[in-house]
Protein backbone atom coordinates (compact mmCIF):
# COMPACT_ATOMS: atom_id res chain seq x y z
CA UNK A 1 0.00 0.00 0.00
CA UNK A 2 0.86 4.02 -0.43
CA UNK A 3 0.36 6.52 1.76
CA UNK A 4 -0.61 9.82 1.66
CA UNK A 5 3.02 10.82 1.71
CA UNK A 6 3.90 8.94 -1.31
CA UNK A 7 6.14 6.30 0.58
CA UNK A 8 5.41 2.67 1.10
CA UNK A 9 3.28 1.91 4.13
CA UNK A 10 4.39 -1.61 5.59
CA UNK A 11 1.75 -4.55 4.58
CA UNK A 12 -0.86 -5.01 7.40
CA UNK A 13 -1.64 -8.12 8.87
CA UNK A 14 -4.38 -9.18 6.42
CA UNK A 15 -2.12 -8.88 3.50
CA UNK A 16 -0.96 -12.36 2.64
CA UNK A 17 2.73 -12.83 1.87
CA UNK A 18 3.75 -15.52 -1.41
CA UNK A 19 6.06 -17.94 0.16
CA UNK A 20 8.67 -19.69 -2.31
CA UNK A 21 8.40 -23.45 -1.32
CA UNK A 22 11.63 -24.94 -0.01
CA UNK A 23 13.56 -27.68 -2.08
CA UNK A 24 12.52 -30.13 0.06
CA UNK A 25 8.44 -29.91 0.02
CA UNK A 26 9.26 -29.52 -3.43
CA UNK A 27 11.15 -33.50 -3.32
CA UNK A 28 8.55 -34.64 -0.83
CA UNK A 29 5.92 -33.50 -3.56
CA UNK A 30 7.56 -35.21 -6.10
CA UNK A 31 8.22 -38.21 -4.59
CA UNK A 32 4.41 -37.95 -3.40
CA UNK A 33 3.27 -37.92 -6.75
CA UNK A 34 5.52 -40.60 -8.43
CA UNK A 35 3.93 -42.95 -4.94
CA UNK A 36 0.53 -41.78 -6.33
CA UNK A 37 1.22 -42.90 -10.36
CA UNK A 38 2.67 -46.28 -9.00
CA UNK A 39 0.31 -47.54 -6.62
CA UNK A 40 -2.30 -46.62 -9.48
CA UNK A 41 0.05 -48.93 -11.95
CA UNK A 42 0.78 -51.39 -9.46
CA UNK A 43 -3.67 -51.71 -9.18
CA UNK A 44 -3.34 -52.36 -12.56
CA UNK A 45 -1.04 -54.66 -13.00
CA UNK A 46 -2.47 -56.46 -10.08
CA UNK A 47 -5.87 -56.89 -11.72
CA UNK A 48 -4.86 -57.98 -14.77
CA UNK A 49 -2.52 -60.66 -13.59
CA UNK A 50 -5.36 -61.92 -10.97
CA UNK A 51 -7.93 -61.40 -14.05
CA UNK A 52 -6.26 -62.45 -16.76
CA UNK A 53 -2.95 -64.78 -16.69
CA UNK A 54 -3.93 -66.68 -13.29
CA UNK A 55 -6.99 -67.84 -15.31
CA UNK A 56 -7.07 -71.74 -14.04
CA UNK A 57 -10.16 -71.80 -16.50
CA UNK A 58 -8.50 -70.58 -19.94
CA UNK A 59 -4.63 -71.27 -18.64
CA UNK A 60 -2.90 -74.16 -17.61
CA UNK A 61 -1.10 -74.10 -14.54
CA UNK A 62 2.05 -75.47 -15.60
CA UNK A 63 2.05 -72.94 -18.74
CA UNK A 64 0.90 -69.96 -15.55
CA UNK A 65 3.77 -71.39 -13.68
CA UNK A 66 6.56 -70.40 -16.84
CA UNK A 67 4.81 -67.12 -17.37
CA UNK A 68 5.02 -66.13 -14.05
CA UNK A 69 8.66 -67.34 -13.61
CA UNK A 70 9.78 -65.87 -16.52
CA UNK A 71 8.41 -62.24 -15.01
CA UNK A 72 10.04 -62.19 -11.40
CA UNK A 73 13.44 -63.20 -13.70
CA UNK A 74 13.31 -60.98 -15.95
CA UNK A 75 12.37 -58.57 -13.31
CA UNK A 76 14.60 -58.98 -11.14
CA UNK A 77 17.59 -58.78 -13.20
CA UNK A 78 16.44 -55.43 -13.53
CA UNK A 79 15.66 -54.29 -9.95
CA UNK A 80 18.80 -55.97 -8.66
CA UNK A 81 21.44 -54.81 -11.48
CA UNK A 82 20.62 -51.41 -12.18
CA UNK A 83 23.26 -50.17 -14.18
CA UNK A 84 23.59 -53.61 -16.47
CA UNK A 85 21.73 -52.48 -19.71
CA UNK A 86 21.89 -56.66 -21.04
CA UNK A 87 19.37 -56.93 -18.56
CA UNK A 88 17.01 -54.11 -19.62
CA UNK A 89 16.53 -55.70 -23.43
CA UNK A 90 14.77 -58.98 -24.18
CA UNK A 91 14.25 -60.30 -27.91
CA UNK A 92 10.64 -60.61 -28.19
CA UNK A 93 11.47 -64.16 -30.57
CA UNK A 94 13.51 -65.91 -27.75
CA UNK A 95 12.47 -68.92 -26.45
CA UNK A 96 12.49 -66.86 -22.71
CA UNK A 97 9.59 -64.84 -23.52
CA UNK A 98 7.86 -66.82 -26.78
CA UNK A 99 7.57 -70.24 -24.82
CA UNK A 100 6.37 -69.02 -21.44
CA UNK A 101 4.93 -65.85 -21.25
CA UNK A 102 4.13 -66.04 -24.93
CA UNK A 103 2.05 -69.35 -24.48
CA UNK A 104 -0.56 -66.76 -21.80
CA UNK A 105 -2.73 -64.86 -23.23
CA UNK A 106 -2.38 -61.40 -22.15
CA UNK A 107 1.32 -62.42 -21.05
CA UNK A 108 2.89 -59.73 -23.19
CA UNK A 109 0.51 -57.32 -21.56
CA UNK A 110 2.49 -57.91 -17.94
CA UNK A 111 5.52 -56.75 -19.14
CA UNK A 112 3.50 -53.48 -20.98
CA UNK A 113 2.27 -52.76 -17.30
CA UNK A 114 5.36 -53.63 -15.70
CA UNK A 115 6.81 -50.83 -17.46
CA UNK A 116 8.40 -52.44 -20.15
CA UNK A 117 8.12 -51.21 -24.16
CA UNK A 118 8.43 -52.54 -27.16
CA UNK A 119 10.82 -51.54 -29.81
CA UNK A 120 12.10 -53.19 -33.21
CA UNK A 121 16.09 -52.49 -32.91
CA UNK A 122 17.67 -54.12 -36.10
CA UNK A 123 14.49 -54.84 -37.60
CA UNK A 124 13.85 -57.59 -34.53
CA UNK A 125 10.97 -56.48 -31.68
CA UNK A 126 12.46 -56.42 -28.20
CA UNK A 127 10.90 -55.31 -24.74
CA UNK A 128 13.13 -52.93 -23.50
CA UNK A 129 13.39 -50.90 -20.12
CA UNK A 130 14.64 -47.95 -20.44
CA UNK A 131 13.25 -46.49 -17.34
CA UNK A 132 15.81 -44.30 -14.84
CA UNK A 133 15.54 -45.59 -11.03
CA UNK A 134 13.81 -42.59 -9.74
CA UNK A 135 11.13 -43.22 -12.31
CA UNK A 136 7.48 -43.94 -12.00
CA UNK A 137 8.21 -47.07 -14.11
CA UNK A 138 11.21 -47.82 -11.73
CA UNK A 139 8.72 -48.00 -8.65
CA UNK A 140 6.16 -50.01 -10.85
CA UNK A 141 8.45 -52.72 -11.97
CA UNK A 142 9.41 -53.22 -8.26
CA UNK A 143 5.79 -53.40 -6.87
CA UNK A 144 4.97 -55.81 -10.08
CA UNK A 145 8.20 -57.81 -8.95
CA UNK A 146 6.44 -58.62 -5.90
CA UNK A 147 3.29 -59.10 -6.92
CA UNK A 148 5.03 -61.81 -9.33
CA UNK A 149 6.94 -63.28 -6.57
CA UNK A 150 3.69 -63.26 -4.34
CA UNK A 151 1.89 -64.97 -6.67
CA UNK A 152 4.32 -67.65 -7.61
CA UNK A 153 3.98 -69.69 -4.81
CA UNK A 154 0.25 -70.32 -5.14
CA UNK A 155 1.10 -71.09 -8.71
CA UNK A 156 3.46 -73.37 -8.38
CA UNK A 157 1.34 -75.04 -5.88
CA UNK A 158 -1.63 -75.54 -8.37
CA UNK A 159 1.19 -76.61 -11.23
CA UNK A 160 2.18 -79.70 -9.36
CA UNK A 161 -1.15 -80.29 -8.53
CA UNK A 162 -1.82 -80.58 -12.22
CA UNK A 163 1.50 -82.14 -12.89
CA UNK A 164 0.33 -85.11 -10.46
CA UNK A 165 -3.18 -85.22 -11.97
CA UNK A 166 -1.71 -85.61 -15.17
CA UNK A 167 1.08 -88.15 -14.00
CA UNK A 168 -1.73 -89.96 -12.47
CA UNK A 169 -3.92 -90.27 -15.47
CA UNK A 170 -1.27 -90.97 -17.92
CA UNK A 171 -0.06 -94.10 -15.12
CA UNK A 172 -3.81 -95.16 -15.10
CA UNK A 173 -4.23 -95.02 -18.97
CA UNK A 174 -0.92 -97.09 -19.48
CA UNK A 175 -1.98 -99.66 -16.70
CA UNK A 176 -5.37 -100.30 -18.70
CA UNK A 177 -3.48 -100.88 -22.03
CA UNK A 178 -1.42 -103.11 -20.27
CA UNK A 179 -4.49 -105.20 -19.02
CA UNK A 180 -6.01 -104.95 -22.70
CA UNK A 181 -3.06 -106.23 -24.26
CA UNK A 182 -2.26 -108.94 -21.32
CA UNK A 183 -6.23 -110.32 -21.96
CA UNK A 184 -5.62 -110.36 -25.50
CA UNK A 185 -2.72 -112.42 -25.14
CA UNK A 186 -4.56 -114.68 -23.06
CA UNK A 187 -7.37 -114.88 -25.70
CA UNK A 188 -5.10 -115.85 -28.17
CA UNK A 189 -3.43 -118.70 -26.07
CA UNK A 190 -7.05 -119.97 -25.09
CA UNK A 191 -7.71 -119.79 -28.67
CA UNK A 192 -4.72 -122.05 -30.07
CA UNK A 193 -5.07 -124.01 -27.05
CA UNK A 194 -8.93 -125.00 -27.97
CA UNK A 195 -7.53 -125.26 -31.98
CA UNK A 196 -4.95 -128.23 -30.39
CA UNK A 197 -7.90 -129.66 -28.65
CA UNK A 198 -10.47 -129.96 -31.38
CA UNK A 199 -7.82 -131.24 -33.93
CA UNK A 200 -6.28 -133.98 -31.20
CA UNK A 201 -9.71 -134.94 -30.75
CA UNK A 202 -10.46 -135.15 -34.47
CA UNK A 203 -7.48 -137.25 -34.98
CA UNK A 204 -7.80 -139.84 -32.11
CA UNK A 205 -11.82 -139.94 -33.66
CA UNK A 206 -10.59 -140.78 -36.69
CA UNK A 207 -8.42 -143.59 -35.46
CA UNK A 208 -9.50 -147.39 -34.92
CA UNK A 209 -9.94 -148.21 -31.02
CA UNK A 210 -7.45 -151.12 -29.73
CA UNK A 211 -10.37 -153.01 -29.19
CA UNK A 212 -11.95 -152.91 -32.51
CA UNK A 213 -8.52 -154.11 -33.94
CA UNK A 214 -8.05 -157.21 -32.03
CA UNK A 215 -12.16 -158.02 -32.70
CA UNK A 216 -11.07 -157.41 -36.48
CA UNK A 217 -8.35 -160.17 -36.35
CA UNK A 218 -10.27 -162.75 -33.87
CA UNK A 219 -12.89 -162.66 -36.49
CA UNK A 220 -10.24 -163.27 -39.34
CA UNK A 221 -8.64 -166.13 -37.77
CA UNK A 222 -12.31 -167.91 -37.48
CA UNK A 223 -12.90 -167.20 -41.03
CA UNK A 224 -10.03 -168.54 -42.14
CA UNK A 225 -8.07 -168.99 -45.45
CA UNK A 226 -11.01 -169.47 -47.31
CA UNK A 227 -13.19 -167.06 -45.80
CA UNK A 228 -10.10 -164.43 -46.07
CA UNK A 229 -9.81 -164.36 -49.44
CA UNK A 230 -6.54 -165.97 -49.68
CA UNK A 231 -5.81 -168.99 -52.48
CA UNK A 232 -7.37 -172.35 -52.45
CA UNK A 233 -4.54 -175.17 -51.32
CA UNK A 234 -6.70 -177.64 -53.31
CA UNK A 235 -6.13 -175.38 -56.71
CA UNK A 236 -2.60 -174.56 -56.04
CA UNK A 237 -2.26 -178.48 -55.56
CA UNK A 238 -4.30 -178.94 -59.23
CA UNK A 239 -1.63 -176.51 -60.98
CA UNK A 240 0.74 -178.58 -60.53
CA UNK A 241 2.50 -181.08 -63.32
Amino acid sequence: MVNAAGTAAPAGPGVDEVVSPSPAAIEAAHKAAIAKQVQEGKRKFYDHLEDKVLDYFHNSPVNIEACVSTCVKIFSNVVNNPTEEKFRKVKASSNTLKGTVGLIKGGEDLLLLAGWVPKVVDLEKYWVFDAPVDSVRWGLLKEALHLCERAQQTVHEKAEKKRREKEDKLSKESAEKERIRLAIEEDKAERKLRTELTQATGAVAASPLPSDVATEARSAQKRGPSQGGGPDPAEEDDDEP
